[in-house]
């Protein structure tokens, strides 16, 4: 049944309409001598609403792409089902005929009939229809109302559900009709499962893999796909045929994939493959190379198991040619092309892999035209790009230069193309961009096992510009502004930062804000500015960074006032009755070399940073500590999108001058979702005690966290995938804080591991573990095994 009838008569009538018209549009002197309007179908042609529709006039010449325009025109106008257009020859031009066929009008109800066991009622169908008295319709609208109740069958696992229809005319002078409509349900049949034929050379888990289907030990199997798409047994298809073509076997054909119904009644998505000969690497050779030694470019693809004996991998002759293709590209010679000509030997099992190179021209930059940046600036473009004029055309950094602007958060999409110029060996260089928003608004309620419940708001734009007022984007500038008020805490925050201060690649950044906590035994109320100014090193993710901070810390509506002793120095007191009211000015170096593939989920990359913080002495005020800090993270991919990532830290501060010792506000502490899981948040290190007799003569001893001035923290995460933006996660945690600065004892390190679940929301990814603790720092530190975090967590 052709479903598509208005579509389709709609496009041959144009395409032969306008075809049999082209001969005498091809006149350019044939005059337009008259319309006309006629009618090939039922109900009356309203003459005036067709008139509106033509933008062809009498008197006018003949245009071809005029009565194009009128064809889609009246068949978008939604009246009518089919539009023709002829010519009649006069003496001194043509009479236009536009010839048109009203779509019906539905009367009275529309008539439904089931056959099968009437999964649905009618009144459900007629939903679904969104059809009402007095509507238009054709085979057309009828067709797309019919896909629709089909794909809610399918919904319900009928798979051979099929709904025919048909348009009854009733008074052919008033267009009316009704409407029958008839729904074969099939049977019900769920998939149970996926099932390869033809395989005796790899293992059916390797096949599984290449589909990307769920394997046995995943406990989400049991929420696998009942029902499969064609675009998804497509992907099924596509995913087997390059797992075959990866592992060698180069001749692997799969076909489409296809539904059986079982014995139990349910389908069986049937693969059935052929696979050939699985072939090694022959002789691996080059041809058409006239600019530089055949040496030098087989010792590129000597790194890439591309020798003789290698498993002939369909994947690593992608890679072999694309690094032939930018060992040119990198140096200007635009439009080489590199062919891998296959000669397969089947009763050896070697294929001769031949390159054949066709080598391009040097060819320089002319110029740098930017296209499709109509809010921002093309300098904040210009500024990213690895390449000027007079350039090399070297492609593989203007590949690089893509990445760089893709990663701006300006663009949806960047494409990048040499055009010729008509000078020989020079091209400009043509960015094409697509704009996306930038700006972002987002409200919320939030919650961490930490810190309860708390509302937030959070505006942001990406490509801020300060002085374009009244158009505030297009500067590449970013600025943030947002607010966090919970149970206990109470934060604000402004953030404005210039990528490119004077014009060069510095990064000048302010921020203030306003940070409230409380916690059991007092309130820390923290307000400050910083003025941030980094600059990229050599190399990739390197960066270099100075920092200067001004903050006032308040310590106030301190609860406890007894004494307290430490738990290991007896002799030692503590009170938290220390009101503080300090301000500090401190200035800090930032190193830092990250390649994380991502700001928030990475999979892969290394990070190294060290930081070093001094407030007082020269700077003023009234805080004298410097603070030291050198942590390391790796993210590895070794599998199946399985991600493994090791992270540690140490971290000391220390007074000096005319501080006798650390402010109780700087101490460092540990414990809970962001250090060692599986304990108390802030629980472990240096302890205080205090004992007290209750009126049963009993004694009790209670024990706080004071934090110290050394930290050491290590973890390891290993993250399997379960469906899309959900990972299952097993981690192992160690770490404590100490109470002088430098100090560290092996013997006093607690550890905990857990199993959680990792939630990757594009913006803000969320995660939920549960810890258990293996090795306490002492007696005292307390245990909590669920935590709770949104956002990043390294």
């Amino acid at each position: 049944m052709i479903r598509n009838k208005h579509f389709l008569s709609a496009f041959f009538c144009l395409y032969f309409c306008v075809a049999g018209l082209s001969q005498a549009v091809a006149q350019t002197e044939t005059v337009v001598k008259g319309i006309r309007i006629e009618n090939m179908g039922s109900g009356r042609i309203e003459k005036t609403f067709v008139q509106a529709y033509i933008t062809l006039k009498p008197g006018a010449k003949l245009n071809r792409l005029a009565i194009s325009n009128d064809i889609k025109a009246l068949i978008a106008s939604g009246r009518f089902s089919n539009v023709r257009v002829e010519s009649e020859k006069t003496d001194d031009g043509v009479i236009v005929i536009y010839r048109l066929e009203n779509k019906y009008r539905l009367i009275g109800p529309v008539n439904i009939r089931i056959i099968g066991k009437r999964r649905y009622k009618e009144s459900k169908i007629l939903d679904w229809l969104e059809l009402e008295d007095g509507d238009l319709i054709d085979d057309q609208v009828l067709g797309l109302a019919a896909q629709r109740i089909e794909e809610e069958y399918r919904n319900s696992y009928f798979s051979d559900a099929e709904v025919k229809w048909q348009i009854q005319e009733k008074v052919r002078a008033e267009g009316t009709a009704t409407v029958s409509i008839e729904v074969y349900e099939g049977k019900k049949a769920r998939v149970q499962r996926v099932i390869f034929e033809g395989n005796t050379k790899l293992p059916e888990k390797d096949l599984r893999r290449y589909a990307k289907l769920f394997r046995w030990w995943n406990p989400f199997r049991v929420f696998r796909k009942r029902r499969y798409e064609q675009g998804e047994l497509e992907v099924i298809r596509t995913g087997v045929k390059n797992g075959y073509r990866s592992t060698g076997f180069l001749d692997a054909r799969v076909k489409y994939p296809e539904a059986r119904l079982n014995e139990d009644d349910n389908l069986d998505i049937v693969v059935k493959v052929h696979e050939g000969v699985a072939y090694q690497f022959g002789k691996i050779s080059l041809r058409g190379i006239t600019l530089f030694p055949e040496g030098e470019l087989l010792e590129l693809l000597r790194p890439m198991k591309i020798r003789t004996g290698d498993v002939a991998s369909e994947v690593i002759i992608g890679k072999a040619a694309r690094a032939l293709k930018n060992f040119y590209g990198h140096r200007g010679y635009v439009r080489t092309g590199v062919s891998p000509l296959r000669d397969p030997d089947e009763a050896a099992g070697t294929v001769d892999i031949e390159f054949l190179i066709s080598e391009g021209r040097l060819t320089r930059i002319r110029n740098i035209r930017i296209r499709g940046n109509t809010r921002t600036r093309d300098k904040v473009v210009r500024r990213e790009l690895l390449v000027a004029p007079g350039d090399v055309f070297d492609e593989v950094s203007i590949k690089q230069s893509e990445r760089i602007i893709r990663n701006l958060g300006h663009f949806s999409d960047v494409r990048s193309y040499p055009v010729e110029t008509g000078v020989d060996g020079e091209d400009d260089l043509i960015i094409e961009l697509e704009e996306k928003s930038t700006g972002n608004f987002m409200m919320g309620i939030a919650f961490t096992s930490e810190e309860d419940l708390s509302g937030s708001i959070e505006i942001t734009q990406g490509n801020f510009d300060l002085l374009g007022w009244p158009y505030i984007t297009g500067g590449g500038q970013k600025l943030k502004l947002s607010a966090a008020v919970g149970e206990k805490t109470r934060k604000y925050q402004f953030i404005y930062t210039e990528p490119w201060f004077l014009n060069r690649p510095l990064s000048l950044g302010f921020e203030l804000y306003r940070k409230e906590r409380e916690y059991t035994d007092y309130e820390d109320k923290r307000t400050g500015g910083a003025v941030k100014l980094s600059k990229r090193l050599p190399g990739r993710g390197n960066r270099v960074s100075l920092r200067y901070e001004l903050e006032e810390s308040v310590i106030s509506d301190v609860g406890d006032t007894n004494i307290y002793v430490y738990v290991d120095s007896s002799e030692e007191n503590f009170s938290f009755e220390q009101d503080e009211d300090a301000v500090k000015s401190s200035l800090g170096m930032i190193l830092d070399h990250n390649t994380y593939n991502h700001f928030l989920t990475p999979t892969k990359g290394n990070r190294l940073k060290f930081s070093a913080n001094v407030s007082g002495g020269p700077l003023g005020f009234d805080t004298d500590i410097y603070e030291l800090s050198l942590s390391a993270g790796h993210f590895s991919s070794p599998w199946l999108k399985h991600v493994f990532s090791a992270r540690a830290s140490y971290e000391v501060v220390e007074q000096y001058g005319d501080t006798d010792e650390v402010p109780f506000s700087e101490h460092l502490f540990a414990g809970g979702s962001r250090s060692v899981r599986g304990y108390r948040y802030r629980d472990l290190g240096p302890k205080v005690m205090r004992t007290t007799t209750g009126t049963d003569g009993i004694d009790v001893t209670t024990y706080k966290p004071v934090g110290g001035l050394t930290r050491a923290l290590a973890t390891a995460e290993y993250t399997i995938p379960l469906v899309k933006m959900v990972r299952f996660a097993a981690f192992y945690d160690i770490g404590n804080v100490w109470a002088d600065a430098y100090d560290f004892e092996p013997d006093r390190i607690a550890s905990g591991a857990g199993v959680g679940i990792r939630l990757d929301f594009p913006s803000f990814p969320i995660r939920f573990d549960w810890g258990w603790p293996i090795e306490k720092d002492d007696e005292h530190t307390r245990e909590d095994k669920f935590t709770f975090w949104i956002g990043r967590d390294f």
